[in-house]
């Protein structure tokens, strides 16, 4: 009897072992290489050194997490959390800082969302995608005003191999 049930046991460990994953049970996702997330912060830094303002630029993953972060020569200290929280609340929302602004003044935010100390919804932060995926985000602070248009340039300068 004993050693019918340990077949038996057997038998069914092997049964569920060569089971598939289910599609609904194993999520698909993308990240950035340590690579691209450095050109992509140099690349900013590099737009907006041409329009002489000097920042420094941070990607984050899709989880919020520091991929990569360079504060450009002559960068205020401010410009590091600044360029963090500005890429943290592109993650969090999956659009641009500017779009996220236009939402928090049109309907001002309340409860748990004004206790979360890494959001800046302002100018700066883009979502980085691959088609509708949010796999990143740009975070750059030092050039008033200018902030999404250098991102901009550095992400449009990797748009292509973002697929």
């Amino acid at each position: 009897m004993k050693t019918t049930i340990l077949a038996l046991s057997a038998v069914a460990a092997m049964a569920v072992a060569t089971v598939p994953a289910r599609s609904a049970d194993v999520l698909a996702t993308h990240r950035l290489s340590a690579q691209l997330a450095t050109e992509i912060a140099v690349d900013a830094i590099t737009a907006c050194a041409k329009m002489t303002y000097t920042i420094t630029a941070v990607v984050v993953d899709s989880d919020g997490v520091t991929q990569a972060l360079i504060r450009g020569d002559g960068a205020g200290i401010h410009t590091v959390q600044g360029a963090h929280d500005k890429a943290f609340t592109a993650v969090s929302y999956g659009r641009a800082g500017s779009e996220t602004q236009k939402v928090y003044l049109a309907s001002p935010p309340q409860g748990v969302i004004l206790k979360e100390p890494y959001l800046i919804p302002g100018d700066g932060g883009l979502p980085i995608k691959i088609g509708n995926e949010v796999v990143g985000a740009l975070g750059v602070s030092g050039s008033p005003g200018k902030d999404e248009v250098c991102g901009n340039a550095a992400l449009d300068m990797v748009r292509a191999r973002l697929k």
